[in-house]
């Protein structure tokens, strides 16, 4: 889980853009033109060295465990994008949620296509790669029509490419917030919802892959905690279990509840009163860490007794999002106030350690060069990094390469085949992972090691920061 699913700002909208360019230098405002912040972490167990960085500027990638670092801009088709993810082996299709819909890339950000079927036309709020399935994705839609916004859960059976059946058509008044399949019983699917004027919370629960549903309203077994419903996870072990972030519209703010199907019992081992809940991830031992604001600082939970009880961890950074690969936690952390934007913890969050500066980047990726040119600069000139960055060339293949002849075959979306993972990392199948996937024969790698740069730390773009910091998670939130 790279950042809170369903915190997944309901895995709704498009990320705030707020134009720090335009204000600098006059130009139209454009999404990747807003001042950096980074979304969400994917680190695959099938490709061990690989680490994907989702920003609000597109994707920062490494493939050698974050010695190198490359940028891919965002494109027409991740405008405003947001909720980015990762399918399961082979093909690690990438995922986000963006102003066009559902998009999706084969080329490791290279080229990006939109869903299509009956997702079409729709504002996508949600999509869940299954973890086990490569082929399968659920996706949340939402329709506007004279009656209202109704909802639905529909599903893809060529890895997110088109989309056909309804598994779900929401309740008039019922609003979709998440969804999810159980990794261990993929027959499994969780939905989240709140109804009506009082956003009541409601859990609904299928065991026969989305044929017939139960559903229960969690008003009473919640009761003053919550009004606002989203889905954190599935328990990967037990389907039996799943994880909510609740929260109440008077103030009481945000909960990690415990739901079970079995009458649909719930706790709430964990509350963050006047506080926001922000990340969530669980470690192949079963650690799960759990983190938050609280009036203006941050703190980051641990339980190891699968979300019955949580201790505080010393000192957390400004979490983003969290992921987790075998023993190692990693960490999206603010950039600018922290001075890192990702980094790491060996001891499951009793300490950090920096891994990866915006500044470290070396490359733009060869094949978005063009594209990325203008909003390099941009960034350049309020110090994200150094203009140097603009002008960089990455390595072309040889002409006889197997990448030269993927990128004669492949359009700008990839091919239709594929899929995802939604834990941030955690494939369904290592052992099938085969080669790494072409990055659309661009010649993408990175082949010397990065000097870090010094990013400026004038008094005015420290506050820009932390005040947009603020702002925006509380917007997206």
């Amino acid at each position: 889980m790279a950042s809170l699913r369903h915190t997944r700002p309901a895995r709704a909208a498009g990320v705030l853009a707020i134009c720090l360019g335009a204000l600098l230098h006059g130009t139209a405002a454009r999404a990747n033109g807003a001042f950096p912040e980074s979304q969400s972490l994917m680190t695959p167990e099938s490709r061990p060295h690989d680490i994907r960085l989702a920003t609000n500027f597109g994707i920062v990638m490494s493939d050698d465990d974050g010695q190198t670092w490359l940028w891919s801009c965002e494109q027409p088709q991740t405008n405003n994008g947001a909720l980015y993810q990762m399918g399961p082996a082979p093909q690690l299709r990438l995922f986000a949620v963006s102003s066009e819909g559902l998009a999706f890339s084969d080329t490791d950000s290279c080229g990006w296509s939109v869903a299509r079927g009956t997702v079409a036309g729709t504002n996508v709020i949600d999509a869940f790669p299954d973890p086990t399935n490569a082929k399968r994705v659920l996706a949340v839609a939402a329709t506007t029509n004279d009656a209202g916004i109704t909802y639905a859960v529909l599903e893809s059976s060529d890895g997110g490419a088109t989309f056909g059946p309804t598994r779900y058509a929401a309740a008039a008044g019922d609003n979709i917030t998440g969804v999810e399949i159980a990794r261990s019983a993929p027959s499994t699917i969780y939905i989240t919802m709140t109804s009506g004027a009082t956003l009541a919370p409601k859990l609904a629960h299928s065991i026969d892959g989305g044929a017939t549903w139960q559903v229960d309203d969690l008003s009473s077994k919640l009761a003053a905690k919550t009004n606002l419903l989203r889905l954190v996870a599935v328990d990967p072990q037990n389907a039996e279990r799943v994880y909510l972030r609740v929260r109440s519209p008077a103030g009481e703010g945000f909960a990690v509840a415990v739901a079970s199907p079995n009458g649909f019992a719930v706790t709430t081992p964990l509350t963050f009163p006047d506080g926001i809940l922000t990340a969530y991830t669980r470690l192949a031992s079963g650690t799960m860490i759990v983190a938050a604001v609280v009036g203006v600082d941050d703190v980051a939970y641990r339980s190891g007794d699968a979300g019955a009880s949580f201790q505080p961890l010393p000192r957390p950074p400004r979490v983003r999002a969290l992921s987790a690969r075998g023993t190692t936690l990693y960490v999206v952390a603010d950039n600018i106030i922290d001075g890192y934007a990702v980094g790491t913890s060996a001891d499951e969050g009793q300490s950090w350690q920096p891994l990866m500066r915006y500044e470290q980047i070396a490359a733009i990726q060869a094949c978005v060069k063009d594209a990325c040119q203008v909003d390099c600069q941009t960034r350049a000139d309020v110090g994200q990094w150094s203009a140097d960055l603009c002008t960089a060339t990455a390595p072309a293949p040889d002409a006889g390469s197997d990448a030269a002849a993927d990128a004669a075959a492949t359009d700008a979306g990839g091919s239709s085949d594929a899929q995802r993972d939604s834990s941030g990392g955690a494939d369904g199948n290592p052992d099938a992972a085969g080669p790494p996937p072409p990055k659309g024969g661009c010649g993408c790698d990175i082949v010397s090691p990065v000097a870090p740069l010094a990013l400026p730390a004038t008094l005015a773009l420290l506050a820009t920061a932390a005040a947009l910091r603020r702002r925006r998670r509380r917007t997206r939130r």
